[in-house]
């Protein structure tokens, strides 16, 4: 039997594209649909590039909780590199592909809500 559309009373419709490289999101209300909202804010390294895609790159803590995602996990984990404080810390890149196990791919879930969170309320 084929699963129904959930139903409810929806405000948001989110896309994610998650990139093998690159990643990056849009948005839509209920109320406005035509109206498509794109993260325009990342920043990369040098603080002079704006992109409407960052790198698909996550860093988790030596506590294994997740840190940040991507050009803010790139430029943590470079700037711990730098000072010598990387021990425990995990950097990952260019994991999709790897994404099919189970496991990893419930982790992942965990993260992307932490993002969708901190995105909308960055007190989180």
């Amino acid at each position: 039997m084929a699963e129904s559309a959930p139903t409810g009373d929806f405000i948001i419709v989110a896309a994610i594209d998650f990139g093998t490289t690159y990643s990056g999101y849009a948005y839509s209300l209920k109320n406005d649909p035509t109206q498509i909202s794109m993260n325009q804010r990342w920043i990369a390294g040098s603080e002079t590039l704006i992109s409407l895609k960052t790198p698909t790159s996550v860093l988790v803590n030596p506590h294994k909780q997740f840190d940040s995602f991507g050009y803010d996990a790139e430029n943590k984990f470079l700037d711990l590199l730098d000072d010598g404080k990387e021990k425990g810390w995990m950097f990952f890149r260019w994991f999709k592909m790897i994404l099919h196990n189970s496991k990893v791919l419930w982790l992942f879930d965990k993260i992307l809500v932490l993002l969708f969170k901190r995105t909308f309320n960055p007190n989180i």
